[in-house]
């Protein structure tokens, strides 16, 4: 498959700031066990892998990246592809975890075609990334992915939350330019709202992490108490949004 090349609305190429990420560099600080951006991984994928269905045994991750959650949180039993544009990433994940039964590939997934559906769609910090005027073009694409009465996952930002100040630091700080980046911003309501029109059924829609993975890099036990009690204290003001769709069972 060719890749596409991504742009704004106003017809800005940005597919350079995906190619020119290091390789691997998200699935290196996952390695890590310790810090801030190993406890912001581990907690995100680990929220997307109890959310799959109990009986899910073909998962696809649309922009997968380095392969990291596949890799890491699909038992033997369970098949999955993952699907980027960033050539180099996928490069990494197949060397790193390709296996039997796990599949890495890039290209545009909106141009994919596959012999079987899948039973959950994930997709991990993508839609943020696209023009605005593709979030439906994208959301009825992981739909037609996933078999009648199949899943799918996503995550992104809140920007009804602290997120925007965190994302400002972040770029300037470190060296992710996620202000260049991020050019479709989400809050709860509307990432609802796009799944809806999209003929998914949202089962569940939660945000998560405040400031735990911020005391993960002083103690990670602390963060890890300070997660419980983010979630069940202050359940909307979290910076991530995690959403819980379901297509129908069958088709209309």
């Amino acid at each position: 498959m060719q890749p596409i090349r991504e742009t704004t609305g106003a017809g800005e190429d940005l597919s350079h700031l995906y190619d020119e990420m290091e390789a691997g560099y998200y699935d290196r600080a996952f390695h890590r066990g310790r810090g801030v951006q190993w406890f912001w991984q581990l907690h995100r994928l680990r929220l997307v892998h109890e959310s799959l269905p109990p009986g899910a045994t073909r998962v696809i991750d649309v922009g997968c990246g380095p392969g990291t959650f596949l890799g890491n949180f699909l038992g033997p039993e369970t098949s999955g592809l993952g699907v980027d544009l960033a050539r180099p990433q996928i490069e990494y994940a197949q060397r790193r975890y390709g296996r039997a039964g796990l599949e890495f590939r890039q290209g545009d997934v909106t141009r994919f075609e596959h012999e079987k559906p899948f039973d959950v769609a994930v997709s991990i910090e993508v839609i943020e990334h696209l023009p605005r005027e593709r979030t439906g073009d994208f959301l009825a694409t992981l739909a037609r992915l996933v078999r009648p009465g199949g899943t799918v996952i996503l995550v992104t930002p809140n920007y009804a939350s602290a997120w925007p100040l965190t994302e400002w630091l972040i770029s300037k700080m470190g060296p992710v330019d996620y202000l260049a980046q991020h050019i479709n911003p989400f809050t709860k309501r509307r990432l609802v709202q796009e799944v809806t029109d999209a003929g998914l059924a949202v089962e569940k829609c939660r945000t998560f992490f405040i400031g735990a993975p911020f005391v993960a890099a002083v103690s990670a036990p602390v963060a890890e108490r300070l997660v419980a009690w983010e979630s069940a204290l202050l359940p909307g003001l979290g910076s991530e949004l995690l959403l819980v769709a379901r297509k129908p069972p069958s088709e209309p």
